[in-house]
């Protein structure tokens, strides 16, 4: 899917929206742009431009959550920030919209995001791989440092285990198929032997929420849905979105080999994170004849395929 048009992204402030956003500093004086950051998915952060009575341009970053909760988004960068990880600053506290939508402001970190880098050449492709390698490591070795923190009572605790059992605990048309129960089975043959120690992780490896300028990661973003997971689990959305094109790269596989996985190991996570994408995005179950939907299926029959 291309990214969005400027027309298209444009965004109407609220009143009160404009109000925070001048009040963040005495030399605001109007705001001249404000429009979503090119992103495959809007609602997403809004890109604010400001002219001061300096006649110079300032940006700063509107946040509402699709999914998640700003309140623990804020903690994160807190804590984040204090182990020494670049992220946005919270230039103003959670307040109510006039659509009662949760909103912040956040400074604008410097950098392009890793899913625009990795679009624009072979070798840019390659560099995007490594430094979205580099991110996700780099936010695991955080884990113990954020265990110690406040923020550590905030963020659910999800194994492979727990993962299965919410899945089997949702009622849909999805528990009566035969494919989701060969699913479920296979998965409650091979998940006791599976007891690889949770990382932290920001909830969401899509490239766009990491930031990077001369070869370096300069920018961890949304984190509106922080917690402690199998280390493996948040790649399997790169197969199932197909999030190109580091979906058509060996990225799975070279974080395998630095973690000393096996592709069984990533088999299971992708059956699961399949398993997953029907229940809460195919329903009502017909849904999955759509190309989407075909893709996923044909994907958790050739993970059940290998498991055996």
């Amino acid at each position: 899917m291309p990214f969005r048009t400027e027309r298209e992204r444009k965004v109407d402030l609220t009143e009160l929206e404009r109000d925070k956003i001048l009040r963040l500093d005495p030399s605001f004086q109007e705001i001249t742009q404000a429009a979503y950051f090119d992103n495959y998915d809007l609602p997403c952060p809004v890109r604010v431009e400001v002219r001061t009575r300096e006649n110079q341009s300032r940006i700063v970053v509107l946040r509402t959550c699709r999914h998640g909760n700003v309140d623990i988004e804020i903690k994160m960068f807190r804590a984040l920030g204090e182990y020494g990880l670049p992220v946005p600053k919270i230039l103003a506290e959670p307040f109510r919209n006039e659509h009662g939508r949760v909103v912040a402001i956040y400074s604008l970190l410097e950098g392009e995001n890793l899913q625009r880098l990795s679009m624009q050449s072979f070798q840019a492709l390659q560099d995007a791989k490594h430094l979205l390698l580099e991110a996700v490591h780099v936010l695991m070795d955080a884990g113990n440092f954020i265990l110690e923190h406040e923020v550590s009572e905030s963020l659910p605790r999800r194994d492979l285990r727990t993962e299965l059992e919410t899945i089997e605990a949702r009622q849909n048309g999805w528990r009566e198929a035969p494919l989701f129960q060969l699913a479920v089975e296979k998965l409650n043959a091979v998940l006791p032997g599976v007891s690889t120690p949770l990382v932290l992780s920001n909830g969401d490896y899509q490239p766009g929420n990491f930031l990077a300028k001369d070869g370096r990661i300069t920018g961890y973003l949304d984190f509106e849905s922080p917690r402690y997971q199998d280390p493996l689990l948040g790649f399997v959305k790169f197969p199932i979105y197909d999030l190109r094109p580091l979906s058509r790269t060996d990225l799975v596989e070279t974080f395998l080999i630095m973690r000393k996985f096996t592709k069984r190991d990533f088999t299971i996570r992708l059956a699961l994170g399949c398993l997953k994408t029907l229940q809460n995005e195919m329903v009502p179950i017909n849904r999955a004849q759509s190309d989407y939907g075909k893709r996923v299926v044909g994907l958790l029959n050739s993970a059940l395929d290998e498991l055996g």
